[in-house]
């Protein structure tokens, strides 16, 4: 066999995307959204946390493949100190098998639509922002890609992870900036 015929047999180095079906977060379907954070973090998400769910379901999403819950992306609006609205994305998550197949960045393209509709304008939303473990270089890569900009670092916001600093990332909308200088990016 020659060599080019060996290229041409092996698979492609990169996964194939994969199209996300995204539907909304329910009362109904809260177990399941459970069940996936459950696989997902690790970190044990409180009852509280899928109580406060109920009141930004506008806000969140489940990502399905092939009816199979995948992903998912919650999310909440806020007030911001110096006026106007953010939304503070909670969570984003992915199941391990279907990472680095464009599903996350489908969900967080729906956030960022949403975010950018004539509806959240008139909301008076501003920015998009999220908390991101330091040591989480790809994820830092992830969302840097999206136009996020590491805005500051808080030490010690975690309590049980390892190692327990994370950025605040935020990305202005709707024709804002941000209020303070960027930080630089760590080595990517």
């Amino acid at each position: 066999m020659a060599a080019s015929e060996r290229e041409v047999a092996e698979p492609p180095s990169k996964r194939q995307d994969l199209k996300l079906d995204i539907g909304n977060l329910t009362e109904k379907n809260m177990g399941q959204l459970k069940k996936l954070n459950l696989a997902t973090f690790p970190v044990l998400y409180k009852e509280q946390f899928y109580l406060d769910l109920v009141k930004s379901f506008d806000y969140c999403r489940l990502g399905y493949y092939a009816d199979l819950l995948v992903g998912s992306i919650c999310c909440r609006l806020e007030d911001r100190a110096d006026g106007g609205k953010a939304i503070y994305i909670m969570t984003l998550s992915c199941l391990k098998p279907y990472r680095r197949r464009s599903l996350s960045s489908q969900l967080v393209q729906w956030i960022l639509d949403k975010a950018q509709s004539k509806e959240c304008q008139a909301a008076e939303v501003q920015e998009i922002y999220l908390h991101m473990q330091t040591s989480n270089l790809s994820a830092l890569k992830f969302y840097k890609s999206f136009g996020f900009e590491i805005a500051e670092k808080i030490d010690d916001y975690y309590k049980k992870i390892e190692p327990p600093d994370c950025y605040v990332l935020r990305r202005p909308l709707n024709g804002s900036s941000l209020a303070a200088s960027a930080l630089p990016w760590p080595e990517l």
